[in-house]
């Protein structure tokens, strides 16, 4: 396995990336070139996988379980983080049109209409007017441009989030779905545990009763069957909470009333997880980190322009006469037309820290981008290698379930017969049980390993291109919360 370094975060092209590393060092050369990052370092291949084919984008259709895709559906149309995201879209969006106005000329108007009345024989008189201003800025330096660039970049930023949102929001889902399976399943296993329990004291009273066992075995019976009810009581306790917790996802009302299916759905065959640079590219996280540090770059650019020279055009006309008939003459009409340059000459230094600032900010901005990625590089890495330790457990605890399962019948025929004691009877029991829970929870585990993997792969995004006829349903779903 060759490690290279990425020599610096601006010098990076990050592949295909829509919002390039390399974009910044354009906006802003000076500062792309000078500034200190920290380095940060990176593989051509995982460290536990040599997969380089692409993983599905259909993450969620590969589990094979059509209740799971339909609350992943209905979570993307009603999760409130959903359409949270959505109006940060819609706020972004206004924002680029405000900042794009400002490459348009301004034009208000105003009116005005006075009457006085004057005591004694002074006549009274009735004043009119009218006027028109305008104003309008030549972006001799592309500090207005460099405004609604910024704007678009923090436009592609939130949008970003939104598809974070959405991929976050799938993979919540998916994990409280096996959740609430896993918790449906071993409610059951404690409903067979004491059923069985129940049995083995019932068992061991007709052994007392004959003279074979003394009370202290019935006692012990007690005991475990008393444990055993007590677990179920928690288990039932652990269904409704992860009942409640995918409800809530769903902006349901947390009732406990959804049901779950009979088994875990199973695990699909993983088809590939790409490269470390797929994760660069296709992170929804670490593309809207791009964005800003893209719109923080235009940013230091205007706080040096604000610095320069500014030409503006002004521009006004009024009309104005004492009587209705004159107003439209010539005569009433005044006009002018003034261009101006202002320039800042002292401001106690405002400017320049303003400057000072913004570099500070695109630091900060780069140091917690490398702090993403690193993260993302541990997610995918740690995910990869549970797919294996996690299967190896599994299979571990089938041959542990089997053997446990073997000796448990074995010891309850010896404990009918005498040759075997109540201890030996119960622990077999209770290994026996304990070895089919856990094998259901590593079951459980495995899935939601792959969903952890699939969501720090970053993907998934597509999922919703699938849903478009049904986008019109946002609609009415943010018409109804607003109402």
């Amino acid at each position: 396995m060759i490690n290279k370094t990425i020599i610096s975060l601006l010098l990076g092209t990050l592949l295909t990336s829509c919002a390039s590393l390399s974009d910044i060092k354009n906006t802003n050369a000076e500062f792309g070139n000078n500034l200190p990052v920290s380095i940060i370092p990176v593989s051509e291949m995982w460290t536990n996988s040599s997969q380089t084919e692409l993983p599905t984008i259909h993450w969620v259709d590969s589990f094979s379980d059509p209740a799971l895709i339909s609350l992943v559906q209905e979570a993307f149309l009603s999760n409130p983080s959903m359409l949270a995201a959505r109006y940060r879209v819609e706020a972004a969006n206004a924002r680029l049109d405000i900042s794009r106005s400002e490459r348009f000329p301004s034009l208000s108007a105003n009116s005005r209409l006075t009457r006085n009345e004057n005591a004694g024989t002074l006549p009274s008189s009735t004043n009119m007017s009218a006027g028109l201003s305008a104003s309008w800025e030549y972006d001799l330096w592309e500090r207005i441009e460099n405004t609604v660039d910024a704007s678009l970049s923090d436009l592609k930023a939130v949008s970003a989030d939104y598809d974070s949102a959405r991929l976050s929001v799938a993979g919540q889902v998916s994990l409280a779905w096996f959740d609430l399976i896993e918790a449906q399943l071993l409610l059951e296993l404690s409903d067979r545990t004491l059923t069985t329990k129940t049995r083995a004291l019932e068992l061991t009273q007709r052994r007392f009763e004959g003279g074979v066992s003394g009370s202290s075995d019935v006692r012990l019976a007690r005991s475990s069957l008393a444990s055993a009810q007590a677990s179920q009581s928690l288990q039932m306790q652990r269904l409704s909470s992860a009942t409640r917790r995918v409800e809530i996802l769903l902006r349901r009302y947390p009732a406990a009333e959804l049901k779950a299916p009979s088994d875990l759905p199973t695990l699909p065959k993983l088809k590939g997880i790409g490269t470390p640079g797929y994760v660069l590219r296709k992170r929804p996280d670490l593309l809207a980190a791009e964005y800003r540090l893209k719109s923080q770059g235009f940013q230091i650019e205007i706080a040096k322009k604000n610095l320069l020279p500014r030409i503006t055009l002004d521009g006004s006309g009024s009309l104005a006469s004492r009587n209705l008939n004159d107003f439209f003459e010539l005569d009433a009409l005044a006009a002018s037309l003034v261009g101006g340059i202002s320039a800042p000459l002292f401001q106690g230094g405002r400017l320049k820290a303003n400057i000072s600032q913004q570099k500070s900010v695109m630091k900060s901005q780069l140091e917690s981008y490398a702090g993403l990625v690193l993260n993302a590089y541990l997610e995918v890495e740690n995910a990869i290698e549970s797919e294996q330790r996690l299967l190896e457990q599994e299979n571990a605890l089938r041959v542990s379930l089997n053997e446990a399962k073997k000796a448990e019948s074995r010891l309850e025929l010896r404990y009918t017969e005498g040759l075997a004691t109540i201890l030996q009877l119960l622990d077999s029991q209770s290994r026996s049980f304990s070895a089919e829970g856990q094998l259901i929870s590593s079951r459980k585990e495995r899935l939601s390993n792959r969903v952890r993997m699939h969501v720090a792969l970053g993907g998934g995004i597509e999922i919703l291109n699938e849903l478009s006829v049904k986008q019109a349903l946002v609609s009415e779903v943010v018409e109804d919360v607003l109402k």
